[in-house]
């Protein structure tokens, strides 16, 4: 597939970045500490790379979405690793999606010192997953002030933010967007606590727990979405889908290449790995698998970049419900062939199946995806 000339920009600056910063070694060590030291954080946020990360209202390039992806696939690929840019793009998104007016309110409390967002994304819960007719956290309000309650899960870097980005059931605020409402809240306020979540991979999003009890909501907190807020979620998922699996190709793709290296240089009883026909049939999967996962996620990006119709929403949810998966399974056969030392620490094709299964639940399950395709398509031949 040919690449535009944006895309080979992201590319090459990944790479650049990369040569000069990433090691199998690092990366370990960044996985082992969840997270990335300061200095790696400086050269991501004010150096070249900041064009594909931040919009133009935050000092970024306005560069198409498909560059943003090809950014996260190509970063993914090179470390091999969910790298935090995953979890901050995806609340950046979320800018994109709103009116002057919000942009304005979260914008200012945007920037840390290094450059990296100062919030982090409460939407998802325990038993609701991102589905916000489920949300239960929620605000109420008695003689003494308004409050928060409830609990967030799977918040990345929550413990780190300063600020919080809540989806809350409303039924005194939320009139205009069907009960629900967003407020930005600081993490330090009363009633508040934060708790590490330990997952099987994407340690490096530093996710979180985050509980709300009795939480004193200020009225300059809530974020004003003018009654645009379910469409102005739509959107955000979408985005977030297509970040998620920009990540699981270029996750598999780092699985690829090890596979193919691996399998080229492994010698067995004096043949080549890839004289035998079951290794043979594997890489060849890969690779299938592989080129339609890049056309749905390149396919689903430039959707995003034009007018909003049916098709691109369908373009998007089969992307999620197969992308994250053929990830997993190319992941999966990259493992076996590596056998043994596939399944420990010593190759990085055991972390990247990990990442690769997480990404299957991350923005909306398979099953989920089924449901809003399925829709879709019936809805197209019925017109």
């Amino acid at each position: 597939m040919e690449y535009t000339k944006e895309q080979k920009k992201a590319i090459d600056s990944v790479n650049e970045f990369c040569d000069a910063n990433v090691t199998e070694e690092r990366v370990r060590h960044w996985v082992q500490t969840r997270g990335v030291p300061d200095q790696l954080t400086r050269c991501l946020y004010q150096g070249e790379l900041k064009k594909y990360l931040f919009p133009p209202v935050l000092g970024g390039a306005d560069v198409s979405f498909l560059a943003r992806a090809t950014f996260i696939e190509q970063m993914m690929r090179r470390c091999g690793a969910t790298m935090p840019v995953l979890g901050d793009m995806t609340s950046i998104a979320l800018l994109s999606t709103m009116r002057e007016q919000s942009q304005r309110e979260i914008a200012e409390q945007f920037s840390l010192e290094g450059g990296r967002i100062g919030f982090s994304e409460a939407f998802s819960e325990p038993n609701a997953g991102s589905d916000a007719s489920a949300v239960r956290t929620s605000v109420g309000v008695d003689e003494a002030g308004i409050y928060l309650n409830g609990t967030k899960n799977f918040v990345s870097s929550g413990q780190f933010m300063p600020w919080v980005l809540v989806l809350a059931h409303d039924p005194i605020y939320g009139g205009s967007d069907g009960g629900l409402s967003l407020w930005l809240i600081p993490v330090h306020s009363e009633g508040i606590s934060t708790y590490p979540l330990a997952t099987l991979g994407q340690e490096m999003l530093s996710p979180a727990r985050i509980e709300f009890s009795q939480v004193k909501l200020e009225p300059h907190w809530q974020i004003q979405t003018e009654g645009q807020l379910d469409s102005m979620l739509k959107r955000q998922y979408e985005l977030g889908r297509v970040l998620v699996c920009a990540s699981s190709l270029g996750l598999s793709e780092a699985a690829f290449d090890d596979a193919v290296r691996h399998a080229t240089e492994r010698m067995i009883k004096g043949r080549r790995m890839t004289s035998l026909s079951s290794i043979q049939e594997k890489l060849v999967d890969m690779e299938t698998s592989i080129r339609s996962m890049r056309m749905f996620v390149y396919h689903a990006a430039s959707a995003l970049d034009g007018q909003q119709t049916d098709e691109s929403h369908l373009a998007c949810a089969l992307m999620k419900r197969y992308v994250p998966s053929a990830a997993t399974d190319v992941a999966s056969m990259a493992l076996q062939i590596f056998g043994g030392s596939g399944y420990t620490d010593e190759q990085r094709v055991g972390r990247i199946w990990q990442d690769c299964r997480g990404n299957q639940i991350a923005q909306g399950a398979d099953e989920l995806m089924t449901k809003l395709a399925c829709k879709l398509i019936t809805k197209r031949a019925l017109q």
